[in-house]
Parts: C-alpha cells; structure tokens; sequence
C-alpha cells in the first residue's frame, strides 16, 4: 500500500470538525430538548423551591470589671460559649421539640468575637420563621443576662465585703498614735475597692435577631447559570450519544447478527 492510500485511509478513519457539525445539525433536536428541559427544571426548582433566607444575628456585651488595672469580662467569654453550646441551646431546642413535635428549623451558633467582651448569636432562616428565631434568641439571651447579674451582684458583695473590713480596720486605727504607713496602705487599698465597685458594668443586650439586608440563601441566578452549563454539557453528550446509537442500528440493520 503506498503513502497516499495510507493516509486516505487514515483521514477516512477520522472525524473531521465537518462531521461534527453535521452530526450537532441532524442532531439538534436533542441538544435543545435537553439543555431545555434541564433549564426549565432549574427554573422550576429556583422559583418554588428556593425560598428567600436572612441571617439573625444577636449581640450581647458581658458584665466587666477592672483587675490588675484592666478591664475583663465577669467570666471568660469562651465558658459562656461553652455553657450556651452545651446546656441552654439543647435546651431550647428539647422544648420547642416538645412544644411543636418537630425539630427547630434553624439552628442557633455562638461565638465570641476575638479581643471583645462579646456573644454574638447568629441563625439562618426563612423570613417566615423569624419570630421563632427571634424567640429562641431572647430566650438565650435571658440565661446570659440572668448568669452575668449573679455574678456581678457575688462580685459586688465580695468587693463591699472587703471595703468593710478595711474601714473598720482604719477606724480601729483612728485611737492610735502610730499609724502613718498602716493607715495609708489601708486607705489606699479603700480607693482601690471602690474603684473597683464602681467600674463593674452589667451585662447589655445590644440587639436580638437584627435580619440582614441580603439574601444569604442559594443564589437564584447562581442556580440558573449552572443550570445552563450543566444543559449544554448533557445536550453535547446527548446529541452524540444519539448519533452513535444511531450508527450502531444502521449498522446492525445492514450487516444483521447472525
């Protein structure tokens, strides 16, 4: 066989970009029923079944107080994480079960803003559930608040306990002659106590279930752009996928299996 008739041979063997836009033509038909219908099923799940959801978020300040001549919270704020993860939001969520024979709808998380004396709440839900979040939030914000005043008033008492036995301590001092350095340490230390009486802070509620501006469910254009990418790739596939069954009937038809 010489040269020519070899690469005749080879070049008949092969599909030329011509076959393949002959094959897409004949084949349409197919392309756009399915890149349609992979569409409009798109179309139909971004418009019923993509509902529009908001993010719920909750901010609360914790008691502080001054020590070491810095301003802390009460209790560290990664235990009051640790106590709504763990004990008041299971809870919520065993009550509302029990209130409403079905579980919560949305979840509630906590978290702790770095180099703040914050809690921060957050849900995502429907528009729809916004009073149920709203609930549930005020709820766990009620056990941060009522927590956090325990411990201011045990802090209070502890520090007007003190500033007692230091002013009983100075008043048992008043008869003596020698009191100099003994009185002014004491004296001291009283400026010290009160200070810190009156630096305590209570804990604050800054805002419960504020509703974002911006969707932050599925995107619906995000759905309709990959719907048709996706309608393209399979009705790509499906066309020549037709075209080769197509070919392996004729081929059967013309050379029947014996």
């Amino acid at each position: 066989m010489s040269q020519n008739e070899q690469f005749t041979k080879q070049y008949d063997d092969e599909i030329s970009l011509v076959d393949l836009a002959t094959i897409f033509v004949r084949r349409r038909r197919i392309f756009f029923a399915v890149c349609g219908g992979v569409v409009l099923l798109a179309l139909a799940y971004a418009l019923f079944l993509v509902g529009e959801v908001k993010e719920y978020t909750t901010l609360v300040q914790l008691g502080e107080q001054i020590e070491d001549g810095e301003r802390e919270p009460l209790e560290p704020a990664a235990t009051v994480v640790a106590t709504i993860e763990n004990r008041w939001y299971p809870e919520q969520q065993a009550l509302y079960i029990e209130l409403e024979n079905s579980r919560m709808p949305f979840q509630v998380s906590a978290e702790a803003p770095r180099n703040t004396s914050l809690i921060k709440l957050t849900s995502k839900a429907s528009p729809v559930k916004a009073e149920a979040v709203t609930s549930i939030h005020e709820k766990l914000v009620d056990h941060i608040v009522r927590r956090q005043t325990q411990l201011l008033e045990r802090k209070k008492q502890t520090l007007e306990q003190r500033l007692k036995y230091v002013n009983e301590y100075l008043e048992g001092l008043s008869g003596q002659e020698s009191m100099g350095e003994a009185a002014a340490q004491a004296v001291q230390e009283r400026i010290e106590i009160s200070g810190q009486i009156e630096s305590l802070q209570p804990a604050e509620t800054l805002v419960v279930a504020r509703e974002s501006l911006d969707n932050k469910g599925t995107s619906k254009r995000l759905i309709m752009v990959l719907a048709v990418f996706l309608g393209l790739m399979l009705g790509i596939v499906a066309t020549f996928m037709a075209e080769f069954i197509g070919k392996v009937r004729q081929e059967l038809a013309e050379s029947p299996v014996k």
